[in-house]
């Protein structure tokens, strides 16, 4: 789950920022008479902006979002104000409860007010959201099927294609329970969890469910982890941990080479968060070992990234640190920490997986930024995307190829044509309803001739894709002739611009789960 909230950790330790990129330029940028490079507060935003995040530039966001939103809250989290207790902080019990807020301002007030004078005054009226991408309308490659089964209304915030049995696992954040489809999508059956699932990691005999809790941003500690053994009859939840922060994701790997499973949990949270791993114990429980106690952790990888045949970690994180991480396992249940890339706090990171793009053996990383609720109102953002970066060895990747996309949130890599490379299917579940609903659902078609340097991808969808606010993206074999099929989930309830006739249109005929059914074989 991507971060709602944006939040700034005052005690984070620095990471320098190596390669975000510069941000768009507006086309109501701010009058040229004003001499905003001279202003005092730009220079003191690249001393103290900087040992929390990457530098953000002024149109990032517009003017009245900095206004009124984001440079009020950096008062509080950098204690240059008191927290207020009416209620702008929700569960500001908790955060009081462990210090969230210092003591003593982390910036001089003075300087505080030049760098929110810098932001106000350089930031556009109007941040510039892009060019709407081009999309072909039409995708034959695909036969669209609506599952019959639904709720009213859609809430999926998971789906799974489990291709071994031929069926769809797919969530229902108001049941909170984990419903069966068959391969047509007709219920079989469902299993209340008493959680909203969210991640699920298979691991033998065993699925490990992430279960987040709050579906919106709370400290409230209601996220779980819940074991379930498929081959019992009945199946029956048992949840192994519980107290955690949201959790957003689980992985499943043996990380000390016991022979047992480990578990990785982005435990997201909200200000409040961790990312761990839990040793497998001999008696069939866990030893939860923290990695990061930080917020926004998103998701997981566990590859062996450095060819030492111990695995390590990669872990995207949101909330502000807006950063891939790789997670070294050092033996002995230690890791290191080693930066891939950062980004400013506004860039919205959604999640990624993992890809060999151009056959070389090496993982390469397709990700996606799009979350767009950290506001009351949040503009939609040029920035926003799909990106592929290359493994160029030597833990480095590189930027190869860029996709704009509003709202993109999740995205996989499968060769669906069976033309021997690697296509991408992207759901967004912020997209510019208003002006370009089909980018919702996109299907990039890799057109990149064989062994150019430069990466091609033609963009189509299906009218069915805006039939629902696609929240969760699987593939797999579903039917079993060879190929890969979609599945997307649907999930309507969120306090963004969407226009009257298509949230209708969601409520009340929108699948919760659309079937893509891949016709090359």
């Amino acid at each position: 789950m991507a971060g709602w909230l944006l939040a700034l950790l005052p005690w984070y330790p620095c990471i320098a920022r190596t390669d975000a990129p510069s941000a768009p330029q507006s086309a109501s940028a701010p009058s040229a008479t004003l001499d905003t490079e001279s202003l005092p507060g730009r220079k003191a935003a690249a001393i103290y902006c900087v040992v929390c995040h990457a530098l953000p530039n002024p149109s990032d966001l517009d003017r009245r979002t900095w206004t009124e939103e984001l440079l009020p809250k950096m008062r509080y989290v950098t204690g240059v104000s008191a927290a207020p207790t009416n209620g702008y902080f929700r569960d500001l019990p908790r955060l009081l409860a462990v210090d969230y807020f210092p003591k003593k301002p982390l910036i001089p007030p003075a300087v505080f007010d030049q760098i929110a004078a810098y932001y106000t005054q350089a930031a556009p009226e109007r941040a510039p959201s892009g060019e709407p991408p081009s999309i072909e309308v039409g995708l034959p490659l695909f036969r669209p099927e609506m599952a019959p089964h639904r709720h009213t209304p859609p809430r999926t915030p998971m789906v799974r294609i489990d291709a071994g049995q031929g069926v769809i696992l797919a969530s229902d954040a108001a049941s909170q329970g984990l419903d069966f489809l068959d391969g047509s999508g007709r219920l079989l059956g469902s299993l209340p969890l008493g959680n909203i699932a969210v991640s699920l990691a298979e691991s033998g005999r065993n699925w490990y469910i992430g279960a987040i809790g709050h579906f919106f941003p709370r400290e409230e500690p209601v996220g779980q982890l819940i074991r379930v053994n498929r081959n019992a009859t009945p199946l029956q939840p048992e949840p192994i941990l519980s107290g955690l922060p949201r959790l957003a994701h689980v992985a499943a790997g043996d990380l000390n080479g016991d022979g047992r499973d480990d578990l990785v949990l982005c435990a997201f949270g909200n200000y409040l968060g961790r990312l761990s791993w839990l040793e497998g114990r001999a008696d069939g429980g866990f030893t939860e070992r923290v990695i990061l106690p930080e917020p926004g952790c998103l998701r997981c990888e566990i590859r062996d990234f450095n060819g030492d045949g111990r695995p390590d970690l990669m872990v995207l994180q949101a909330q502000a640190r807006e950063s891939l991480l790789l997670f070294l396992n050092e033996g002995g249940g230690k890791f290191r920490r080693q930066l891939v890339y950062q980004r400013p706090p506004s860039w919205g990171h959604s999640g990624f997986e993992l890809a060999d793009f151009n056959r070389d053996g090496l993982p390469d990383v397709l990700v996606t930024n799009g979350d767009n609720a950290d506001f009351n109102t949040s503009p939609h953002k040029a920035y926003h995307g799909v990106r592929l970066y290359l493994n160029r060895g030597g833990l480095k990747w590189e930027l190869a190829w860029t996709a704009p996309m509003h709202g993109a949130y999740r995205a996989v890599a499968r060769d669906f044509d069976g033309d021997g490379d690697l296509d991408i299917a992207a759901a967004s579940f912020f997209a510019d309803y208003e002006t370009t609903p089909q980018e919702g659902f996109i299907y990039f078609e890799n057109t990149s001739p064989a062994g150019v340097r430069e990466w091609n991808f033609q963009a189509r969808t299906l009218r069915q894709g805006v039939t629902g606010r696609w929240i969760s993206l699987d593939t797999g074999d579903l039917d079993g002739d060879g190929d890969d099929d979609l599945v997307l989930g649907s999930l309507i309830d969120m306090p963004t611009p969407v226009p009257d006739k298509l949230k209708g249109l969601w409520r009340e005929k929108g699948p919760s789960v659309l079937i893509l059914r891949n016709q090359t074989k």
